[in-house]
């Protein structure tokens, strides 16, 4: 594999195909908030995400999935499953809902959701549109059905709540297939001694600093996370949107596999 370990990554880079196709996004930090102004966003993020974790309860699963061994918690809406209809990611238990709640209304966290969802726009603005216009149109038709952020152009974002945050290789298959997630990671580790992401399919190896954000198509593309040191942590933010909701849109508002 190919090791893209650059210092340039807090900068944007763009992966396309042999045929000028963009892949995937390595989308740095926003223009004009390098150096102190962004790390401050990325600390009080992860020291965010970390009062989660500690004011939260957390089953097994949420603390033993397929992608890794750290707690993890899931908001907002999506469709699969089996659901009969698209349904908020139900989260259990009066303390984790305000913990949630808290995480989803802090003002890092926020900026990085805007940073997620601009760069989307920029580089994907067709999806982003669909999606955007999806989102409206089902929670139209549900208003019982929760965004996380106001301007967010996601159903769902998942907190990879640490302490050691990183996935063995897998794909999420419920995500949209034709499209991206977005990924930004959050310290504090050392990038140069664990943290990459590994894009398996594309045989790359890519420098993942805390506070970066990357885009790609997590349900096509296997991936995985190299371990970081024992004595750091790792977190993360991801967006997403299931495929579900698109079929469900599709098909009239409907089921799209009426048994």
């Amino acid at each position: 594999m190919n090791l893209l370990n650059t210092s340039l990554f807090r900068s944007c880079i763009v992966l396309v195909d042999t045929h000028d196709r963009v892949i995937a996004v390595l989308g740095g930090v926003p223009r004009g908030s390098k150096g102190a102004e962004w790390q401050a966003v990325e600390a009080e993020a992860a020291a965010a995400a970390v009062h989660c974790r500690e004011s939260s309860m957390f089953t097994e699963a949420q603390k033993h999935g397929r992608r890794g061994e750290f707690a993890s918690r899931t908001v907002g809406y999506g469709y699969g499953n089996g659901w009969r209809k698209p349904q908020n990611y139900k989260v259990s238990g009066r303390a984790n809902q305000c913990a949630v709640q808290e995480l989803l209304q802090n003002t890092a966290i926020r900026r990085i959701s805007g940073f997620q969802s601009a760069l989307f726009n920029m580089f994907c603005h067709k999806n982003y549109a669909e999606y955007r216009d999806t989102n409206d149109e089902i929670q139209c038709k549900q208003p019982e059905l929760h965004a996380n952020f106001p301007n967010t152009a996601f159903a769902a974002t998942t907190f990879n709540l640490g302490p050691l945050s990183f996935s063995p290789p897998h794909m999420d298959p419920e995500n949209r297939a034709s499209s991206w997630c977005a990924d930004t990671n959050m310290g504090p580790f050392n990038p140069d001694k664990g943290g990459q992401l590994m894009l398996w399919d594309l045989g790359l190896i890519i420098c993942f600093p805390p506070g970066s954000t990357i885009l790609f198509p997590s349900a096509l593309i296997t991936h995985s996370t190299i371990p970081i040191q024992a004595h750091e942590s790792r977190y993360a933010m991801i967006q997403y949107s299931s495929g579900g909701l698109f079929r469900w849109r599709n098909n009239g508002f409907n089921q799209t596999n009426p048994s």
